[in-house]
């Protein structure tokens, strides 16, 4: 391969020579001469054993290390309180006496408040067996006059009201009138104990129109003082609740035997319906020695005079 090398640049001279031109001249041809590829034997390497160095512990002024064991988890126990019971003092209940809105004094089953009626009136009511007695039928007209009044004695039922029936006969100047319809009994001292009244429109001509009853309830309602009640220290707590009729005062009044008013009581008490508006006052009176007395509690009508409703109770009033 050198020799072949050798005889091309040998011809080259000769070819520049013949030409006369300068070698300088020509232009240069680089031919890469590929080196040849030695194969590179890699050697093996036999690792010669190492020794196994000794390694010589110091011992050392500080304590050795100390592992520290992991903490064990220690279930933890939680107590129940124990519950001692401790024994309630149970407190003292005061009864409250119950109400009792059914036992009603006097009551008008028929007609119906403000019914248009014509002669006669078929009038109903029912009379409580502690009321019966002395027994009035009024009918008053608008101008206060008594188009019809009637007397009799209502007699004690074992274990009932007394149920009267009667026909109310009347006149009227025109063709018609509001007038007040009423029914009242006396006790065996004279002394008026239940009132109740109804308006109505009066009819010359035509015919009726009743209207439902008032409800079946009475209006007052005592907590205290109960029946037969023994009153002492000249004063009179009472303690209720009321339906009042209209707008009217209530009065409460307290009578002996007599009629002598031993004391009296105003309240402002404004009607809400049907509903009862409680009340608590005190009656003064005084007396000089023990003496039965009837608490009555009433109202006037405040359209056509007279009264409109009236309850009473029997006491004993003591100094």
């Amino acid at each position: 391969m050198l020799l072949r090398f050798f005889q091309i640049s040998i011809l080259l001279v000769c070819f520049s020579l013949l030409t006369g031109c300068r070698l300088s001249e020509l232009p240069v041809f680089w031919t890469a001469t590929p080196t040849p590829t030695v194969p590179t034997r890699t050697p093996t390497v036999t690792p010669s054993p190492s020794p196994t160095p000794t390694v010589t512990m110091t011992p050392s002024a500080s304590p050795p290390f100390t592992r520290t064991p992991s903490p064990t988890t220690t279930p933890t126990i939680t107590r129940t309180p124990t519950i001692t019971r401790t024994p309630t003092l149970t407190p003292t209940i005061t009864s409250t006496p119950t109400l009792n809105p059914y036992a009603i004094l006097l009551r008008i089953a028929e007609p119906g408040p403000m019914s248009k009626v014509i002669s006669p009136i078929d009038f109903t009511f029912y009379v409580s067996p502690d009321f019966t007695g002395q027994t009035r039928i009024q009918l008053i007209g608008e101008d206060g006059r008594q188009l019809y009044t009637k007397v009799f004695k209502t007699f004690k039922l074992p274990d009932s009201a007394s149920r009267v029936q009667h026909k109310i006969d009347f006149e009227i100047r025109g063709a018609a009138e509001v007038a007040r319809l009423q029914v009242s009994t006396m006790d065996k001292y004279g002394r008026m104990q239940a009132f109740n009244s109804l308006r109505l429109l009066l009819l010359s001509v035509g015919e009726n129109q009743l209207n439902p009853s008032l409800p079946a309830v009475e209006r007052v309602l005592l907590r205290v003082p109960k029946k037969g009640a023994e009153i002492r220290g000249g004063a009179l707590n009472i303690e209720g609740e009321i339906q009042p009729v209209n707008n009217e005062p209530v009065i409460l009044e307290l009578y002996d035997t007599v009629g002598n008013l031993l004391g009296s009581r105003l309240l402002a008490i404004a009607p809400d319906g049907q509903a009862y508006q409680p009340f608590t006052t005190i009656v003064p009176y005084k007396v000089e020695k023990t003496v039965p007395a009837r608490l009555v509690i009433r109202q006037d009508d405040d359209r056509i005079a007279g009264l409109a409703y009236l309850y009473s109770l029997e006491l004993q009033i003591s100094p």
